[in-house]
């Protein structure tokens, strides 16, 4: 006869059904409809419904906790809010500055931010010349982004937008499903919603309750101009300005900045709503179905209407919006920005380096022999784009560079050196001869909308 365990445990009626597991779900919805809380005025006083996902929200942002008890209940990196938040992390392109020499490999997040809104730029398609491979130019003409008297940095104010009255939504159905649970005597499912709705409400306000920065970098006094560009692949972006709004651009970021609770350390509270997130799941787990089947539908229904809600918001692209928020800090309007689409990555090459050719207070091109105290390097220019070493290549260069010292000159002389001489036909073959006459070619269509940009003073105005 089998003996008896030491401990019987008597179910009873409990059954674990799935209207408890059901928290375990929604987690990534959930988290992304977080993320985007600081761009939304009063978002944070919105978030007063039964989630679905707090296990994962909970455990996810639980890492922001700043202490050796959090760091071993919810485990990770310490990493800056403004990353969990995704507002920074971003690695931008390669900056190569065309006046003080300084060449950055890699950008931070605003940099990268302005090369996709220069991505998506529709621009203007240059259709004279041959096809190779179409590259895109952006020029942008930087504002002041800062008060020179003041910190380089700023607080962004959050804007009135329809995805926060959505929420109105949720928390109608949240808190109708829990008195509706109440009405029938439900009280396990009429507790598990409210503790739902309490928690959700109060992790929302504690994450935002921080304040979104703009941060720019101090630049040294006095420092060139931040003339420059962005390059990623066949995209190019011209920064034209002083150098502290430029450098905002290149070693900028977004900040989240969080202040001391009145009783609390700010941390300690995101770790306390984070845990109670937990808890909250685990309590779901096991007192939901101790529910009736009414009550566990409500609180199915009350689940669904949240996702619903989340599902929403993380369907909007948080870079979208933190594109717009970049033209709007850094006063970008579209009068600020032209995009040009090239027919090859030569005549961008020359075009970018004609653009960014320095010019003296009254607005005509410096002298050559002045290029090398100014630290500006055209050949340096021309071999990011086209790193290419041969004879055709460097006379190719020579020329160029030849047009740009006699900018100033008239346009048929600029044109005249832009042709093969007898010189240059007898030193090179028949292959080299018809390369060359395509680069020529190339770099003239650049050269003609350089000087009708010029003509129209755009890039002088203010």
């Amino acid at each position: 006869m089998p003996q008896k365990p030491p401990l019987e445990i008597h179910p009873g009626n409990f059954s674990l059904n799935v209207s408890g597991v059901a928290g375990f779900f929604g987690g990534d919805e959930a988290i992304s409809a977080i993320q985007t809380i600081h761009h939304y005025k009063a978002r944070k006083f919105l978030g007063w419904y039964n989630s679905p996902g707090s296990w994962a929200v909970g455990k996810n942002f639980g890492k922001l906790a700043k202490s050796d008890l959090w760091d071993g209940l919810f485990p990770g990196p310490d990493e800056e809010p403004a990353k969990f938040f995704e507002l920074d992390g971003k690695q931008g392109p390669k900056y190569i500055a065309s006046r003080s020499g300084t060449i950055l490999e890699h950008t931070g997040h605003l940099a990268y931010l302005i090369m996709q809104m220069s991505k998506g730029e529709l621009g203007r398609k240059v259709e004279e010349g041959r096809i190779t491979k179409r590259n895109k130019i952006t020029i942008i003409k930087t504002q002041r982004v800062f008060d020179p008297l003041k910190p380089p940095d700023r607080e962004i104010l959050p804007c009135s937008r329809i995805q926060t009255f959505v929420a109105v939504l949720p928390i109608a159905v949240s808190f109708t499903t829990c008195t509706l649970c109440g009405c029938t005597y439900d009280w396990f499912c009429f507790s598990m919603i409210l503790l739902g709705i309490v928690s959700s409400g109060i992790f929302s306000v504690v994450m935002g309750s921080a304040r979104l920065k703009l941060e720019g970098v101090n630049s040294a006094s006095p420092a060139p101009p931040g003339d420059g560009m962005l390059m990623d692949g066949d995209n190019t972006v011209l920064l034209l300005g002083k150098e502290k709004d430029v450098a905002t651009i290149t070693r900028g970021r977004f900040i989240l900045e969080y202040d001391r609770w009145p009783i609390i350390d700010e941390y300690n509270a995101i770790g306390l709503t984070s845990l109670l997130l937990v808890i909250q799941l685990l309590a779901q787990l096991l007192l939901i179905p101790q529910g009736t089947l009414f009550g566990q539908i409500m609180f199915l229904v009350s689940f669904a209407a949240s996702w619903a809600y989340n599902l929403y918001l993380s369907a909007i692209n948080s870079e979208d919006i933190q594109e717009q928020l970049i033209r709007e800090e850094l006063h970008l309007k579209e009068e600020h920005m032209r995009t040009y689409i090239f027919r090859t990555r030569t005549s961008a090459a020359v075009f970018a380096c004609l653009m960014l050719q320095p010019v003296d207070v009254e607005g005509k091109y410096v002298a050559a022999d002045k290029w090398e105290g100014l630290g500006f390097k055209p050949e340096i220019i021309i071999q990011n784009f086209m790193p290419n070493d041969t004879q055709v290549w460097g006379t190719w260069r020579k020329k160029v560079l030849e047009v740009m010292k006699t900018r100033d000159g008239s346009k048929d002389t600029c044109d005249g050196l832009l042709k093969m001489s007898s010189e240059e036909e007898t030193k090179f073959g028949e292959d080299g001869q018809k390369l060359l006459k395509l680069l020529l070619e190339d770099a003239r269509i650049a050269y003609h909308l350089a000087m009708e940009e010029n003509l129209k003073g755009w890039l002088k105005e203010k």
